[in-house]
């Protein structure tokens, strides 16, 4: 093999995220909490155990001990890494080293506890499970066996939610779901809105399957009334726009031939979505017709649920493992073109290692064991991606970086497919083979072979860019031990700019204060045109390079469109919409700082300081709004909502006639705007003021007098929701949350969170 995977330079010598996060969570310790490896040796202890299956294929000992050679220096250079269960459990007695599990939920107290039971003894392991809550009864559907009327899908969501949280403690990772519904299920728009407070389920990352059909109408006739199916007796309904959101139940819908007053219409339901994605980043949307036009066992049911990333649709009960080849270290030392020889003997290689996992990992039940093993899927992905281009010097938005995507997906495609039929030859197909989609094409090991994860933690040990994401930030702020704090440039950069002379401490300290590469004196011109961050790329870009991946890709493609905090809903539409028509299977956004709590925004941003008193922003001179009328038990209340550049600033009520407690809604309204000004979130304010109660309102209420409120406070709390809601406000400034672990900025890549100061990285 040509490739020079040190063809920069040596590493830059100081304090070592990656170092640090394999001692934290990678390398075995004993009882005591002393490490027993370095990395050296857990690759040693890698490349044995996987090496090892090839005696079950009848491979002589030496040649074991060759492949296993092979195995190790193919990771020592860092060429390609498995997952991350594979690198913490290989060589462990029952070591389960998948990371992508679905679990079906069957529509009995049976079947969910035995989906939760499922969940435990998956992720207690280190692995990730997906759900489908399609088959459950809408709420309050009748229940045979007690008479009585179920209590929906979203309570038994929260046992699974629950479920997590309970073991994620004693697991090697945290445990990380995915949870996806159909469009027609009648507790849709409960799922759309179950993400709206902070905290809620937020170890479950959300997608809402999207249908051909769907999208087609939508298009054709977006203002028809949206019709939902009980799963348990396929009756249809509509779904009034009267209904308490947060609480209404089966018997509040209506059939679709007596819908006599308003009712949710397609667009209403996508514009539910659209805003859901642009305040907080869910749901996302998974295309799942496009998933199953892929289904290579369709004879097994469809494909209804993915891991919790999302570039992993499976069937119930399947599992899968992936590894990542740095396609960065392939390019030759001038830039001009990739070691293609290279890639190709990685790319077979890395097939038969995860081909050997898939024989060597533990499977929690015999039920997933069976599905697995039948149908043997692995998920051979890249990172460095954004390196690679860079090092070709292509910016990651050209047209030239998008043909390079297709032609470098291909290329991978063409060599895993041809490396899985030579097994295939070796050792058989895989057993469902027969009654697959390959049957009349070819030979296959695997019934599915490439995938794109994100390689939130593996890009950190192989210290490469994550996935095909381009590079979040320039650089990061880093604590050493001693609490010292440093600049962490992007380790490539930080190399280039060593080797050419141009990194000085002025320019680490511009990258992190985001200051644009074209504008920092020192990069040098050629580097500085090419050097573009996450930010910097127009959204269609985003989807059109995950469209050019998914176009060479057996599963889908981790991918996350990373916003502006100025962009607005209509972005985030046309980004949806421009996924489906650019066939991919899903799509995810994040406006920055829209989710309270998670994500840092830039490097040089801070928490407040314990003690620190936080103010409000000065009014603007111009604001903008609505107005909500609301019926009560004391008259009508007006509820106005104003914004300014930055989000929700203001609140104003009055009642429009006589009596009531006008003074506390003021005081109300003027403690709510100080709120909003000084950056506290909305749901948390609305969530306050939700359900207080008065009495003449309730009164009113009970009597059919048309109040659909409980008091002044929830009316007003009813506004704020609607107007944080509305595709028409503009964005609202959410205060960042630093990492959990070591109190840094955490960054939005691929639906994970990661930190690039302690290698923190939870998805969700």
């Amino acid at each position: 093999m040509k490739t020079q995977s040190n063809q920069i330079g040596p590493p830059v010598v100081r304090p070592s995220l990656r170092r640090e996060l394999l001692r934290q969570r990678y390398l075995w310790k004993d009882a005591e909490g002393n490490v027993l490896e370095n990395f050296r040796q857990m690759l040693v202890r890698v490349a044995r155990a996987v090496a090892a299956v090839e005696a079950k294929y009848g491979v002589a000992p030496e040649e074991v001990y060759a492949i296993a050679r092979r195995f190790f220096r193919m990771m020592r250079r860092m060429l390609f890494l498995p997952n991350t269960p594979t690198l913490m459990n290989a060589g462990r007695e029952e070591g389960m080293c998948s990371a992508c599990f679905v679990l079906e939920v069957e529509d009995s107290v049976e079947g969910i506890f035995e989906a939760v039971k499922q969940t435990a003894l998956v992720q207690k392991r280190g692995g990730g499970t997906g759900f489908t809550l399609d088959k459950l009864r809408p709420t309050g559907d009748y229940v045979a066996s007690s008479g009585g009327c179920t209590s929906g899908p979203i309570s038994f969501w929260r046992v699974l939610a629950e479920t997590t949280k309970a073991i994620q403690q004693a697991a090697h990772r945290r445990g990380a779901n995915a949870l996806l519904v159909g469009i027609e299920h009648p507790d849709i728009i409960k799922f759309i809105q179950a993400k709206r407070e902070p905290g809620l389920f937020e170890n479950f990352n959300v997608s809402i399957k999207v249908t051909n059909g769907f999208m087609k109408m939508l298009d054709k006739d977006p203002d028809g009334h949206h019709v939902v199916t009980n799963p348990r007796n396929q009756h249809q309904y509509v779904i009034p726009k009267s209904i308490d959101l947060d609480n209404y139940v089966i018997q509040d819908l209506r059939s679709p031939q007596e819908a006599n007053v308003p009712c949710f219409t397609r667009r209403d339901i996508w514009d539910m979505i659209v805003a859901g994605a642009h305040a907080n980043g869910e749901p996302g949307i998974c295309f799942i017709d496009r998933v199953n036009e892929d289904n290579p066992t369709p004879s097994l049911g469809r494909i209804e649920a993915t891991n919790p990333c999302g570039e992993q649709p499976l069937l119930p009960w399947e599992a899968c493992t992936l590894g990542s080849i740095d396609v960065g270290k392939f390019v030759r030392p001038d830039g001009t073109e990739l070691d293609w020889d290279g890639l190709r003997e990685t790319v077979r290689l890395a097939v038969r290692f995860l081909d050997n996992v898939v024989d060597m990992t533990f499977y929690p039940s015999e039920q997933i064991r069976a599905r697995s093993m039948g149908n043997r899927k692995i998920g051979l992905g890249v990172m460095g991606w954004a390196d690679c281009l860079l090092l070709l010097g292509l910016k990651y938005d050209s047209e030239e970086a998008m043909a390079f995507a297709g032609r470098i997906s291909q290329f991978i495609q063409t060599e895993a497919h041809q490396a899985s039929q030579d097994l295939a030859d070796e050792r058989g197909s895989f057993p469902n083979w027969i009654a697959s989609t390959w049957q009349k094409k070819r030979p296959m090991r695997q019934a599915s072979v490439t995938t794109i994860a994100p390689t939130g933690s593996i890009s950190i040990i192989g210290e490469c860019s994550s996935g095909i994401e381009p590079l979040f930030q320039l650089a990061y702020r880093r604590r050493a031990l001693d609490g010292q704090e440093f600049i962490q440039v992007h380790p490539l950069l930080e190399k280039m700019g060593r080797r050419d002379g141009w990194m000085t401490d002025a320019v680490r300290q511009a990258m992190l204060e985001g200051v644009p590469a074209h504008e920092i004196p020192g990069i040098p011109a050629g580097l500085a045109r090419v050097l573009v961050t996450a930010h910097q790329i127009a959204p269609e870009d985003h989807v059109r390079m995950q469209s050019a991946f998914q176009a060479n890709t057996d599963s889908a493609v981790a991918k996350t469109a990373n916003l502006p905090a100025t962009a607005t809903p209509r972005d985030v539409d046309m980004i949806f919409r421009a996924a489906y028509a650019m066939r991919c299977k899903g799509i995810t956004v994040y406006r920055d700082g829209s989710r309270a709590g998670q994500v840092l925004s830039g490097a040089k941003a801070a928490s407040p300081a314990a003690g620190d008193v936080i103010g409000p922003r000065p009014r603007a001179r111009v604001t903008s709004g609505k107005t909500f009328k609301f019926r009560m038990g004391c008259g009508t209340l007006f509820v106005t909502v104003n914004h300014d550049e930055k989000g929700l600033s203001e609140v104003f009520c009055n009642l429009g006639k006589s009596g009531g407690c006008g003074s506390q809604s003021e005081a109300t309204c003027r403690t709510l705007s100080t709120a909003l000004r000084s950056g506290v979130d909305p749901r948390q304010l609305i969530e306050q003021l939700r359900g207080i109660r008065c009495l003449s309102t309730v009164r009113a209420k009970k009597n059919g007098d048309g109040v659909d409120v409980l008091s002044c406070p929830d009316a007003i709390a009813k506004a704020v929701e609607e107007a944080l809601g509305n595709p028409g406000e503009a964005p609202t400034v959410f205060r960042p949350k630093v990492c959990p672990d070591c109190g840094q900025g955490l960054s939005r890549e691929a639906q994970c969170w990661v930190c690039r100061n302690c290698g923190y990285s939870k998805c969700g």
